[in-house]
């Protein structure tokens, strides 16, 4: 635990000059309403110093409340800032002697104009002293409520600080260039118009000016520190909800599926014009059924990777594909389908969508899981912050049939993709119960093209007995005899 006398001293330092500097107000006569105006000011930051001290005595939490007085401290920081502007009325004031005192003693030394500078100094720190009080009041407390409750956790605990201490290092800094020109403005101004030349005056401005830019170079610094700390809280906290959401990822077999690709196959569906068409246009959806072993799945592959790349450099356009299948039905019924999607198209946006943190605010305290209706609101909200979506299904023939889960799983596709304009690519098998869905759309059929049989025959020759390898007519005969039989189907590329 960090030392409490440490973390205190110059808060008292600046608590003790405080009430020299209200005694030396009182000690003056004249200028009654600036005179109560100046002392109610140092008063209250008085108070505010006490209350920061009290509490740092007080807490357990010596780290927290450490950095928090870190941050305040510092020639170019509130405390320091305010140890200035406290000195300067202490010096003006500081009791006469001799003749001096005679002449002096009933005179009120500053200006009007100068008064006002002072009190909008002290008022500015006050300000700031404010905000960190009040921070890390709300935060004692909330240590205090999550010593009795289970919805609270060190690590929320950890985010509201991180969040706290960064908006009060953000107002610091906002208010640092205006405090410190102002202060110094003022400085110099009253060391103009004094008629002894006050030397300490001087040594007050060479060393605030100094301290400043070391000042400066130590409040970026923190609040690159802060940020980077910040970004992981917010990176844990989102990887949090995008995994409540649904541990399911088919990045995994998406990679397996391109890894299996033979090179340029599949290259016919993407220069088909009606493929083409589907791509350019806005709520078009593109039914591409096969017979088992035609490559659906490949092919599915090779589109997600198209658009997967164009994507990368057009982050509007948003992408997510699920691959059904009928060994995986129990992780694949409705809500989990259309939560993947939402998982995909939530994850790529550069910050987590705010309908998504309040859809797992809502139900994590319960530890309730959201309706269909409330997943299918949110992937529609999350949608309509793209300029683009393309939806890609495969193999919709292994989709979960039980509890109606495919023919309520399409109805939901066919009603956000009305809704939001979004793109759709589905594969199946030729099941009447699926292909009748898509009489009205635009339906083009897969087989295995001449050309995929012949590359991915040729790209596994080499595992054919080593004779065949110096015989290239043999080759050949085997080449063309393997894509005759096969009649647009085999197994995979």
């Amino acid at each position: 635990m960090a030392d409490p006398l440490g973390i205190t001293a110059s808060i008292i330092a600046i608590i003790q000059l405080s009430s020299v500097v209200v005694e030396y107000i009182n000690g003056v006569r004249g200028a009654t309403k600036e005179r109560k105006r100046l002392r109610d000011g140092v008063r209250a930051c008085e108070f505010i110093l006490q209350q920061l001290k009290d509490d740092a005595d007080d807490t357990e939490e010596g780290k927290a409340w450490s950095e928090t007085i870190k941050a305040l401290e510092g020639a170019d920081a509130p405390l320091g800032r305010l140890w200035v502007a406290l000195n300067i009325v202490k010096e003006k004031l500081k009791p006469k002697t001799g003749l001096e005192k005679a002449l002096m003693s009933l005179k009120w030394p500053f200006s009007e104009k100068e008064v006002e500078k002072i009190i909008w100094s002290v008022e500015r720190e006050k300000t700031l002293l404010q905000l960190a009080l009040t921070n890390d009041c709300r935060y004692v407390y909330l240590c205090s409520e999550a010593a009795g409750s289970i919805e609270f956790t060190s690590n929320s605990l950890a985010i509201s600080r991180l969040t706290w201490y960064r908006k009060l290092i953000y107002e610091i800094r906002k208010c640092s260039d205006e405090n410190k020109t102002h202060l110094t403005e003022l400085m110099r101004a009253i060391e103009k118009n004094s008629t002894d030349h006050d030397k300490h005056l001087s040594r007050l401005i060479q060393s605030f000016e100094a301290a400043s830019i070391q000042r400066n170079r130590q409040l970026m610094d923190v609040k690159i520190g802060v940020d980077g700390l910040h970004q992981a809280q917010d990176d844990q906290q989102r990887q949090t909800v995008l995994d409540w959401l649904t541990p399911i990822n088919y990045g995994h077999q998406q990679s397996d599926f391109i890894r299996r690709r033979q090179a340029g196959t599949g290259q016919w569906l993407l220069d088909s014009p009606k493929f083409q068409t589907w791509l350019e246009t806005d709520r078009q959806t593109l039914f591409c059924p096969g017979i088992p072993g035609a490559g659906k799945t490949i092919l599915t592959s090779i589109v997600v990777e198209g658009l997967t790349t164009r994507s990368s450099t057009d982050p509007s356009i948003g992408i997510a594909y699920i691959y059904c299948n009928f060994r995986r039905q129990d992780e694949q019924k409705i809500d989990d389908l259309l939560a993947s999607l939402l998982k995909q198209l939530a994850e790529t946006q550069l910050s987590l969508p705010g309908i998504v943190k309040e859809l797992y605010d809502r139900h994590k305290t319960k530890r309730t899981r959201p309706s269909l209706d409330e997943i299918s609101g949110s992937l529609q909200a999350v949608i309509a912050l793209y300029s683009r979506v393309f939806l890609i299904i495969d193999a919709l023939d292994e989709c979960q049939i039980s509890d109606s889960c495919r023919p309520r799983f399409l109805s939901n596709i066919f009603d956000i993709q009305a809704k939001t304009g979004a793109n759709l690519f589905a594969t199946s098998r030729f099941i009447s119960e699926i292909t009748s869905k898509f009489t009205k759309n635009v339906v083009l059929e897969i087989r295995a093209s001449d050309q995929d049989v012949q590359r991915y025959v040729h790209g596994h020759m080499s595992q054919l007995p080593t004779f065949v390898s110096s015989r290239p007519k043999l080759q050949e005969e085997i080449t063309a005899e393997i894509t005759s039989a096969v009649e647009g189907m085999y197994v995979s590329y």
